[in-house]
Formats: structure tokens, sequence, C-alpha cells
């Protein structure tokens, strides 16, 4: 099974870092690929773009996909962009983070708190999201991790001048602050009730969630290796489930 982890955004830097972190995620019989969008100007920055005129290069590459014969998707942003027009498309399954975490944290337990990075409305955004998915009901909660980077002035110069450095010093931020302010704000909502917690960055995939989920004491849903599970079992519901040899 072939899937594709499409990063929407305009710089490749990442797209290796996030095949090491997703690689093995769902078994041995599942490659899965990474790649970013072929965008312009600004737009070559860690960060998604802010306006969304970038949806109709991310369809273009998820159409690719199909037709080159992937057996699923997965847009690899925790807003899940484009998602709702992708699917009214195309035919084989693409899914993105949220939407996966939350058929996951449905499971899990009654209630899922979602840790989101500051920088955007993202409690509108995961609200409204949550809703048109019908699982509004799981979330007990939405916690704003504050992510002040260390060199604001330095960071906004690399941006524009230099985003594949800009790209790694957004990592490091994103995962240092996995043992800072998000443990301490997870650790709260789990004492509120939650009884799992989504990761709601795609910079916070991989194994380095290992150690913040020991200490959180609860499940943790991963952002990218959640969604590429959804996405392969439902390439897998799609193909059809094949006999054993020997059965009748």
């Amino acid at each position: 099974m072939k899937v594709l982890y499409v990063n929407p955004v305009g710089t490749g830097t990442l797209d290796a870092w996030f095949e090491d972190q997703l690689a093995g995620c769902a078994g041995p019989d599942v490659a899965i690929e990474t790649c970013h969008l072929d965008l312009e100007g600004a737009a070559k920055s860690p960060f998604l773009p802010q306006q969304p005129f970038f949806h109709g290069a991310l369809h273009e590459r998820l159409a690719r996909a199909q037709d080159d014969g992937y057996d699923a998707a997965v847009i690899g942003c925790s807003g899940d962009p484009g998602l709702i027009d992708a699917k009214r498309f195309l035919r084989m399954p693409v899914t993105a983070p949220l939407q996966a975490a939350l058929h996951l944290g449905a499971v899990l337990h009654q209630r899922m708190a979602i840790l989101v990075a500051d920088g955007f409305e993202a409690h509108v955004l995961y609200q409204d999201l949550a809703r048109y998915y019908g699982l509004e009901h799981v979330i007990s909660e939405i916690v704003t991790v504050p992510m002040t980077y260390p060199d604001p002035v330095l960071l906004e110069r690399l941006m524009r001048d230099d985003p594949d450095a800009a790209c790694h010093l957004v990592l490091a931020r994103h995962l240092a602050v996995l043992a800072e302010e998000a443990l301490d704000l997870a650790r709260g909502a789990v004492e509120r009730g939650a009884g799992a917690v989504y990761a709601g960055c795609t910079f916070w995939t991989g194994p380095q969630l290992q150690p913040f989920r020991d200490a959180v004491g609860v499940p943790v849903i991963d952002p990218g290796q959640s969604a590429v599970l959804l996405a392969v079992a439902a390439a897998r519901a799609r193909q059809g489930t094949r006999q054993a040899v020997g059965a009748d």
C-alpha cells in the first residue's frame, strides 16, 4: 500500500523529516511518501499560507497522486485545509490530522483535550470543523500553547531570506515546548477531565512525543501518524477484506 503525506507549504526542507517521523507507523506493508506544494514567494516558509489560495495547488497534487496509483493521502496540517472539497472529487481516501484525531479520540475516551500552537484562531476553526465532522461533543477543551520563539526579529528575517533555516528554528521550538508549556497545559486538561490529548500541530509528530505521552499519563494522539493510520484503514476498507488462505 502507498500513502502520500502532503505538507501544504511551499518549502521541502522538512519533507525528509516528516518521512522519518512517519516511517513504519502503519506497518511494514505501507510505504509513506512525503511532499510539499509548488508555491511561490512568501509561501516558501514553514507556516501554512494565511490566504487559502494554495488550495488549488493542493487539490491538483492530490488528484495527481490518485492518478499515480496511491491508495490514500493525508493533508499534513492540523487545520485540515482543503479536506472537505478534496473528498468531493477524489475516489481514493483522503484525511487530515484533526479529522483523524477526533475519530480516534471518540474511541479512546468520551472527552479529548486539544493542544494548539498559537498564531491563528484555532478555537474557531477547530470547533467549526468538529461540528462539521459531527464530533464536537468529543472535545473537552481547546488549549493554546504559547509559542514564544527565541528571537522574533531573527525569525522574521529568516522567513524572508532563508526559509530553510526558519523551518529548523520553528521545529526546534515546537519540540522544546513539549517539555515545557505544552506539558503543563496537558496535565491541567487531564485534571479537568480529559481522557485523551491531541497534540494539535504536525510539528509534534513522531517519536519525540513519547516522553510527553509518558508524562501526561493518558493517550496522546499523534497528528501525523494518526492521520496515516486512518487513511490506511479507509483504503483497506475500500479494497475489501481478503479471505484468508484455506478459509471456507
